[in-house]
């Protein structure tokens, strides 16, 4: 006959391996490259280019006579833009970019248990809308440092301007003046 600390100690052991087994289960499973970079990057992976091309889909309010943002490649000028930030600012949002991916930080803010990139169009919603309205100050900053970035890139872009009925920047007679 076991006795019952010992049985607690065996239940509490079992649970601990469960939760080290899920939790490196959830952590390492891969993101989906839906989208593939145009050029080659500068800052950017491979991975954290598709992780923001699906940050910025899902965040730019792109109507129907709007260009997608895969068409304004977002997340490509997003790799421009982010060349001209210091080093440590880079490193920084490529860690949020891999922590806003992760399947156990979706676990973590009960929005599923996939990727964000592998995740449906609701999940990703959700996950947005989770870490918008979070009460970890980390996951409200993270959204917002996206969403400015992919707003920025779309709106900087000539292609989105029509759609807005932003003729563009004035032509200046710099040649007329003396």
């Amino acid at each position: 006959m076991e006795s019952r600390r010992g049985f607690l100690r065996k239940g509490l052991l079992g649970t601990a391996l469960l939760a080290l087994g899920g939790g490196a289960f959830l952590a390492f499973r891969r993101t989906l490259r839906a989208a593939k970079p145009r050029a080659a990057l500068s800052v950017l992976s491979p991975d954290e280019y598709a992780i923001f091309a699906a940050v910025a889909a899902r965040i730019v309010a792109v109507d129907g006579d709007s260009p997608a943002t895969d068409a304004v490649d977002v997340a490509g000028r997003a790799d421009d833009a982010m060349a001209q930030w210091p080093d440590s600012v880079q490193v920084e949002f490529r860690r949020l970019l891999r922590l806003f991916e992760n399947a156990l930080t979706g676990a973590v803010t009960r929005t599923g248990y996939e990727t964000f990139t592998a995740s449906r169009e609701r999940r990703q919603d959700e996950r947005l809308a989770a870490w918008a309205g979070s009460r970890v100050a980390v996951f409200r900053s993270g959204y917002q440092a996206m969403k400015r970035l992919a707003c920025a890139c779309y709106y900087a872009a000539p292609e989105s301007w029509p759609a807005t009925g932003y003729p563009g920047p004035p032509e200046l007679p710099f040649g007329e003046i003396e």
